[in-house]
């Protein structure tokens, strides 16, 4: 094989440290089917682990400009992509064994985007669950292959001539991906979950990070989605905003339920889980009235270095070749 069949994108602020764990896992489990490609502000800084990148069939670098957000890197990433499937990692995502041959598989049907289940890398918090249920709450493990209207966003992987074909767009939509994805549907794409597909993802675990970031990100996303709405549109959406958290809570406590999460652990994260919904329609409200703002350069600064979590660090441990936090039982 010349040509790989996936381009796995990693996004790092500083150096090939951050994603290596990520990268590594992918590697050993890619059978030289995969390009690794690294999208960072400083090239000549990022010093690649050799070790590692033997793993891929290729190795490639572009460079981009993270501190305003990551979206227009993202896009520059697909246009550097080798391979007609592209998929997006994170530095505190860790995909399954198996990953990449059932994603790449999957991309041989109809579908324009493939995404994973998710799990939980690090459940040590009730944070650490609420912020898992916000953002991953519709494709928790074990899930189902099946058609959806929308996937994990940072962890999904997409054709690379779809997302081409959306121009210009294409770095704003990449800010909040749920809006990318629902602009494929309203083209007429399909986007898929595939079951085999598992990743475990670090979520955020203290109240002092998790609600800055979800006021940020559902600023993100209200902005991005009402890009095109007239003036009347936002202002009623903004104040319908304070109905959301409502409808939310009642359906991540079912997808936790369905899931099969500890019914006392989705008791006594309900709380936590209201309060995070909470802060993100206050959010969404700003995003709708006055735009994303500095948000998406202030969520650039909280995406990296989670691979280690903040909370339980002297009780557990990073298993590699799982990628899964593991309590210590010695």
């Amino acid at each position: 094989m010349t040509e790989p069949a996936l381009t796995f994108v990693l996004l790092t602020p500083d150096n090939f440290s951050t994603v290596r764990t990520t990268a590594e896992m992918v590697g050993l489990g890619g059978a030289g089917m995969i390009e690794l490609l690294i999208v960072t502000p400083d090239p000549a800084e990022l010093d690649p682990d050799p070790a590692v990148i033997d793993h891929f069939l290729s190795f490639g670098v572009v460079k981009a400009d993270l501190s305003r957000g990551a979206g227009a890197a993202r896009a520059a990433a697909v246009r550097a992509a080798r391979a007609p499937i592209v998929a997006f990692g994170e530095d505190h995502s860790f995909p399954q064994p198996g990953w990449a041959a059932a994603i790449i598989a999957a991309h041989d049907g109809e579908w324009a985007a493939v995404g994973p289940v998710v799990t939980n890398a690090n459940p040590v918090t009730l944070v650490s669950w609420a912020d898992l249920l916000m953002g991953y709450g519709p494709w928790l493990a074990p899930g189902r292959a099946a058609e959806r209207s929308h996937l994990p966003g940072h962890n999904s992987s997409y054709r690379k001539d779809v997302l081409l074909a959306l121009g210009d767009e294409l770095g704003d939509l990449f800010e909040a991906e749920t809006a990318l994805q629902w602009t494929l549907r309203a083209r007429g794409h399909r986007l898929f979950q595939e079951s085999a597909a598992r990743v475990a993802h670090t979520n955020f675990d203290r109240f002092s990070v998790w609600l800055p970031v979800h006021f940020h990100t559902g600023r993100v996303f209200a902005a991005t989605r009402a890009r095109s709405w007239s003036k009347a549109a936002r202002v009623a959406f903004a104040f319908a905003s304070p109905l959301v958290p409502f409808v939310r809570l009642w359906r991540h406590l079912g997808q936790a339920f369905a899931a099969g999460i500890e019914p006392s652990v989705i008791a006594r994260t309900a709380p936590v889980l209201a309060v995070g919904l909470i802060v993100d329609a206050a959010g969404q409200f700003a995003g709708c009235l006055t735009g994303a703002g500095r948000s998406p350069e202030l969520l650039v600064d909280w995406e990296f270095h989670r691979n280690v979590p903040r909370a339980g660090v002297e009780s557990g441990e990073w298993r590699v070749e799982s990628g899964e936090w593991r309590v210590r039982t010695e």
